[in-house]
């Protein structure tokens, strides 16, 4: 392929990924179909399948790439090698780069993680996007569960239930201020704060909780 073809052929992909990405803000990533996409995109609906052989396939190239992104902020605040660094502190610091990406990317927001989405603890999703939103989310778990109880002895569904009530307070923050007119950096300054202590907050109950009846049943 020539380097001027290689190029149009970019250039196409990439309109039909952006025209996808708005209708499944705008619309609804189930309601959306390639047909309405390759109009959007200024395509035929027969010509988008030499490019994207689904719907899935769009959503998990325009939504892949920025999470591994993120994923990668959440490993490094995991796998930092300072043996003095509190746990609450590293979970602290995985939800902040967890908003900070939800923020910054807002208007992207249910694309990127909630569109063709499953549980949680689904198991084996059939989509890598899915799988990688899901190891996402245990990374928070494992973070948690870790602060909450550092010799690993809590169970794992009291994991997963204490890691969605710290989710839904978190997902919480980034709802309030997704479309919110103060300049991301000005709000960050003023709010994170607010949250981190709200998550210390959230952490001392669950750690009560542990002792007090979690680890009896």
């Amino acid at each position: 392929m020539t380097t001027r073809r290689k190029k149009l052929t970019e250039d196409i992909k990439a309109n039909i990924r952006s025209a996808a990405a708005g209708l499944f803000a705008d619309k609804g990533y189930p309601s959306v179909t390639m047909r309405e996409i390759a109009k959007a995109a200024g395509c035929s609906h027969t010509a988008i399948y030499l490019y994207y052989k689904s719907k899935e396939d769009l959503l998990q190239q325009i939504a892949i790439p920025p999470l591994e992104q993120l994923e990668r902020r959440m490993r490094e605040q995991l796998d930092r090698p300072d043996p003095a660094e509190a746990p609450l502190m590293r979970l602290t610091a995985i939800c902040r780069e967890y908003v900070e990406f939800c923020l910054t990317n807002a208007g992207m927001y249910k694309v990127l993680f909630t569109s063709g989405s499953v549980r949680v603890d689904e198991p084996e999703p059939a989509l890598e996007v899915n799988r990688l939103r899901n190891r996402l989310f245990a990374h928070i778990m494992h973070s948690l569960r870790l602060t909450i109880d550092e010799t690993g002895s809590l169970p794992d569904e009291h994991a997963l239930q204490a890691a969605r009530m710290l989710f839904y307070y978190v997902q919480g923050f980034v709802s309030t201020y997704s479309d919110h007119a103060e300049p991301l950096g000005e709000l960050l300054v003023r709010t994170l704060p607010i949250m981190e202590e709200g998550i210390g907050v959230i952490v001392a109950g669950l750690k009560a909780r542990a002792a007090a009846d979690w680890r009896k049943s």
